[in-house]
């Protein structure tokens, strides 16, 4: 017949080479096994703690709330698990700064039936890493809650200035449109009703005046249209982006003598469909609107890359001077000294912007009469709706 020493140490002995702490005590509470991961973590050794009653290393657990179910885990009952969260620290274990390791206590019973005594298997689990970790995740999902609910507060404000600026936009429009016309009109009436009084010079100086009321007017749309066309919130849609050439192209209604060359090497996607049709067609029109030839020839050409797409508008059309391309794409610059009646560089601006808040990069290529190239990036992934932050 075996001793009680014998049964624990032939059955338990692979508990020495655990990475757990652990130990067994029969039902008088006297140690009979500690494994060399708790004599480490402790600093109890073996030889110490091996034969003697637990409750004089650890008097915490004569209280009735842990020597209870310990005593009825031993007769048989089911494990009993202890957090030091909630019972602090059972076995303490020195980490230093009078710091203790976090554990995760488990009580197991032992029935040894050859001799038909029960004993209690302790397995000790160092969680402190893990809680340390989940305290910190717990405090980095507080902050993000807090950020969300400060940003969707900042989005709210942010649709509301933009609704007022775009309300300020159309009043602000019909107010200096207003007495544009009038100045527009008296010249058509001063020239009609005066005709023989006003002296040639002075006509063509009145015929000035309606060209400029007329562009100013032109720069007032395109204020009106560049403030309605950037930002807002964009649906996700799948987009044929051959077909959208096509479609943009329909609606410019070029001369049925240009051509067009469409070389898209790409899939459908789902994407941003206005803000990409709003690119394109600028950039097209573009094109369209500034060639010297009524048989001129545009391509446009889409490749993928690994997370992008890249698109480009060719002409050869009469180029770019250099002296002009550096501020080409900000609002009211124009490719040239010379500006027509509907020319505001409005149109490249709002490409620029649009391709920049989707995290894309837009240039062109060009020099005189050599044509010109447009070519930004489109991602070919973005989230379900993007809100501009600048109005």
């Amino acid at each position: 017949m075996s001793t009680p020493n014998n049964y624990i140490t032939q059955n338990f002995y692979f508990l020495d080479m655990m990475p757990v702490g652990a130990f067994i005590m029969n039902q008088n509470h006297t140690v009979l096994h500690w494994n060399s991961c708790l004599a480490r973590w402790s600093g109890i050794s073996k030889e110490t703690i091996v034969g003697t009653h637990l409750h004089d290393h650890f008097p915490k657990l004569k209280q009735p709330q842990y020597s209870l179910r310990i005593n009825d885990v031993i007769n048989g009952g089911p494990p009993a698990v202890f957090s030091s969260k909630f019972h602090n620290y059972l076995i303490p274990c020195p980490i230093g700064n009078n710091q203790y390791q976090v554990h995760q206590t488990t009580v197991t019973s032992i029935h040894d039936e050859a001799e038909q005594d029960d004993y209690a298997l302790f397995t000790i689990q160092d969680v402190t890493d893990a809680t340390h970790q989940l305290a910190k995740f717990r405090t980095i999902k507080e902050n993000l809650l807090k950020k969300e609910i400060d940003l969707e507060r900042v989005l709210l404000e942010v649709k509301r200035i933009n609704s007022e600026l775009e309300q300020f936009a159309h009043i602000v429009s019909h107010d200096l449109k207003a007495p544009l016309r009038g100045i527009h009109n008296l010249a058509d009436w001063i020239l009609e009703a005066l005709e023989d009084k006003v002296t040639d010079e002075s006509k063509i100086h009145l015929q000035h005046m309606k060209e400029r009321t007329l562009r100013m007017q032109v720069l007032i749309d395109a204020i009106l249209y560049y403030s309605q066309n950037i930002g807002g919130e964009q649906k996700i849609e799948e987009v044929n982006a051959k077909a959208l050439v096509e479609e943009i192209i329909e609606e410019i209604n070029p001369p049925s003598s240009f051509h067009f060359d469409i070389n898209f090497d790409m899939p459908a996607f789902h994407t941003h469909r206005t803000k990409l049709k709003q690119v394109l067609s600028n950039l097209i029109e573009n094109a369209i609107k500034h060639h010297n030839r009524k048989d001129g020839k545009v391509e446009i050409i889409a490749n993928g890359s690994r997370d992008t797409f890249e698109f480009i508008v060719k002409d050869d059309g009469p180029g770019i001077d250099p002296t002009y391309q550096e501020n080409i794409f900000v609002i009211f610059q124009t490719a040239g000294k010379k500006q027509g009646v509907d020319s505001t560089g409005v149109g490249l601006a709002i490409a620029k912007k649009i391709v920049t808040e989707n995290h894309g990069t837009i240039e062109v290529t060009s020099s005189l009469n050599t044509g010109t190239q447009f070519a930004f990036t489109w991602p070919k992934s973005m989230s379900a709706t993007t809100t501009s932050l600048n109005p």
